[in-house]
């Protein structure tokens, strides 16, 4: 059973992410391009480092050039925002990609127009692909379609690298000269990450964890928390400038200041929004899931831009910019600039925050408590993952959905709402959530208070509220 989530199809390897599931998914894909007569169709596709990547990758290039789609196809792992972007001027990308989940995970992403197809255009793809007969469906022998050339292979993605480039300031960046430790997850950045530090002149930077290891440590490729102490420790005491964490297929970005403290997307997206507004002179909102802090509203609010709100997904969050004036946006694990991409790129990412620091000649940390003292707000957001079953998901449905049962919490509730999952609201601004993930049988739990210890306080007692313990 092909089922999209918050982002692609993924599923465990033999299980549901089969070849057969990939050929369906294919074959939906070009049945769709047939029936909308699209003329000459090109496909871009694209794999990450997880295990026979490669292999389901030209098995969906067998079944599109068989149905009279043709294919460019990327011999060597590459950042799922590199294809995204190379494949705007096309039909569809495709990679093949299970993004940060554990490594007997795979799965596939569609793009279209440098953004994940919308929740209407993936029913499509999945009503199609759950109701033909894989017996049905013809292919192509990959070799043929090389020969034919009805299959392009590639390696290089220098249209990207230019695009990040045209975003920063070279002469800020090489005068300042940061240094930087990247640590890439074992994931698809490396080769990107190498070129654009190149052509920007850098060389005083490192790159963990670039070797290939399809087992990912036996851990998740994500930039959690959890995963990234040895980093930090490194960050502090090697005396880097900044450390920036990417997970498996370069789309969600976590940096850590000088001190070895460690900075999410709320915080990343805060000042990158109030550094293109302030000093890169743009204008316009910023937009963000609910599951996000206070201090970017301030900011939107204070610069008389609008602060829009989506739901969980980037895909939303690309809807907005299609839809407003909104030119960033983003969630807890990544970032997307409308002029660049309408999904989030890791990578880029990366190289803004290494503009940013130079350009200040500040550190992180220094530049987010300035601009806390600014609007007169500190806060500290956390979020965990629960692993849980399928009756215990109905259990926390019935209560917090259903039933809307309230917590029992130490702190004034002003308000409460499910749009996008539950959403408890505070005193100050402060707020706690509760909502399912889209992708996998979890249940996540965020919380913004005004410093780590309260914010743990009202985790764990929600964590008491819906009866989960065990953080993934």
């Amino acid at each position: 059973m092909i089922k999209f989530g918050t982002s692609g199809f993924r599923g465990v390897i033999g299980d549901n992410f089969t070849k057969e599931n990939t050929c369906k998914l294919a074959y939906a894909l070009g049945s769709l391009i047939k029936k909308e007569k699209i003329t000459e169709p090109i496909v871009d596709i694209g794999f990450d480092n997880r295990f026979m990547g490669e292999f389901f990758a030209k098995w969906a290039a067998e079944v599109l050039v068989a149905y009279g789609v043709k294919v460019n196809f990327y011999t060597e792992s590459l950042p799922s925002p590199a294809l995204a972007f190379m494949a705007k001027k096309h039909t569809f990308g495709i990679v093949l990609t299970a993004s940060h989940n554990p490594f007997y995970y795979n799965g596939i992403k569609v793009f279209s127009g440098g953004r994940e197809v919308p929740d209407e255009y993936s029913s499509k793809i999945e009503k199609i692909a759950n109701s033909v007969k894989y017996k049905n469906i013809k292919s192509v022998p990959y070799e043929s379609g090389v020969e034919s050339g009805k299959i392009t292979e590639l390696t290089r993605f220098d249209e990207y690298i230019k695009s990040i480039l045209s975003f920063v300031n070279k002469k800020s960046i090489q005068e300042y000269n940061p240094k930087i430790l990247f640590n890439v997850m074992h994931g698809n950045a490396t080769t990107a990450i190498k070129d654009i530090c190149k052509r920007l002149g850098l060389k005083n930077y490192e790159i963990m964890k670039e070797n290939l290891d399809p087992y990912f440590e036996h851990g998740l490729p994500a930039p959690y928390l959890k995963n990234l102490g040895e980093q930090a420790k490194r960050v502090q005491k090697e005396k880097f400038d900044i450390g920036l964490a990417l997970d498996g297929d370069s789309d969600r970005i976590t940096c850590i200041d000088k001190t070895g403290d460690i900075y999410d997307c709320n915080y990343i997206l805060t000042l990158l929004y109030n550094y293109f507004i302030e000093t890169k002179g743009y204008t316009g909102g910023v937009a963000h899931n609910t599951a996000f802090t206070n201090l970017i509203s301030l900011v939107a609010k204070t610069h008389k831009e609008t602060d829009f709100i989506a739901k969980v997904g980037f895909k939303h969050i690309a809807e907005i910019f299609l839809k407003s004036d909104a030119f960033i946006g983003g969630e807890t694990n990544g970032i997307a600039l409308k002029d660049h991409l309408l999904s989030k790129d890791g990578v880029l990412a990366s190289f803004l925050l290494i503009d940013l620091i130079s350009h200040y000649k500040k550190s992180f940390k220094e530049l987010l408590t300035k601009l806390e003292k600014e609007y007169n707000f500190k806060g500290k957001v956390l979020e965990f993952a629960y692993p849980i079953s399928l009756t215990k998901k109905a259990e926390i449905t019935d209560k917090v959905f259903v039933k809307k049962e309230l917590p029992l919490l130490d702190k004034k509730l002003i308000s409460s709402s499910y749009a996008d999952g539950a959403k408890y609201v505070f005193e100050n601004g402060y707020w706690g959530m509760i909502r399912f993930s889209g992708n996998e049988n979890v249940v996540r739990i965020f919380a913004e208070m005004e410093d780590e210890k309260a914010c743990l306080e009202q985790i764990a007692k929600l964590e008491d509220f819906i009866g989960v313990k065990v953080r993934q």
